[in-house]
C-alpha cells in the first residue's frame, strides 16, 4: 500500500492545495496521512501558559477553504494543542498522538527530544520505520546519523531502522511518499 505523509501545513492554504493536488498527480491511490501542524496557533509558546478562553479568530488561522482540504486523518502537533490550551475547544485535541501502520510508526515530532543543536533522540517505537515532521526539514536518519535527502528517488529501505522526518508543506511543499508492498521512501516536493 502506498500513504503520501504531509506535515506541518500551518494553515497555509496555497502550499497545501499544491502539495495535495501533486499527491493526485504522483500517487491517486496513495492514503494520505497529516502527521500534525495543520494548524497556525497565532499565540505564541510563552504567552500561552497564560492566556485562556481566547476566541479561535484570535488564537489560530482557521479558514473555511483550507478546511474544506483537511479531508484525511493527522496525527496531532504542537499547533493543535496549543490552540485547544488557548481556547478550550477541544475539536483540535481529536488527533491521534501515535499512529502504527505497516512497518511504521507516525508522529509529530514535537515527542522527540532535541538538544540545542536541533539534534534528535528518537523515542524507543517497535516498527522499523518511525516517520515523522515538526523541524521543518525533510531527513532520514540511519543509525541516528542524519543522511542527505535525495529528492524524486524512491529509496530501498527494507526491515532496516529509519527515522524519516517527511518535511514541511509551509515552507517548501514537501512530502514524502511511503510504499509498504515494495519498501521504498521518496521525497519529493510540489512547485
Amino acid at each position: 500500500m502506498q500513504y503520501a505523509f504531509v506535515s506541518d501545513l500551518h494553515s497555509h492554504y496555497k502550499n497545501t492545495k499544491k502539495v495535495l493536488n501533486h499527491i493526485e498527480q504522483i500517487a491517486p491511490q496513495a492514503e494520505i496521512i497529516g502527521l500534525g501542524d495543520l494548524f497556525e496557533c497565532t499565540i505564541g509558546k510563552k504567552k500561552a501558559k497564560t492566556i485562556r478562553n481566547a476566541k479561535l479568530k484570535d488564537a489560530a488561522i482557521i479558514e473555511e477553504k483550507f478546511m474544506n482540504l483537511l479531508t484525511f486523518p493527522s496525527i496531532i502537533g504542537n499547533q493543535e494543542e496549543r490552540i485547544a490550551l488557548v481556547t478550550g475547544d477541544h475539536r483540535f485535541l481529536q488527533y491521534e498522538e501515535v499512529r502504527e501502520i505497516e512497518h511504521a510508526t507516525l508522529i509529530h515530532g514535537h515527542q522527540i527530544e532535541w538538544d540545542e543543536t536541533y539534534k534528535p533522540t528518537f523515542p524507543q517505537i517497535k516498527t522499523p520505520l518511525l516517520f515523522f515532521g515538526h523541524s521543518h526539514e525533510a531527513a532520514i536518519y540511519i543509525n541516528g546519523q542524519r543522511q542527505p535527502v535525495p529528492y524524486n528517488i524512491p529509496l530501498a529501505i527494507g526491515q532496516k531502522p529509519y527515522q524519516i522526518n517527511v518535511g514541511a508543506v509551509v515552507d517548501n511543499k514537501e512530502w514524502c511518499l511511503y510504499d509498504s508492498e515494495s519498501m521504498t521512501v521518496t521525497f519529493l516536493q510540489a512547485q
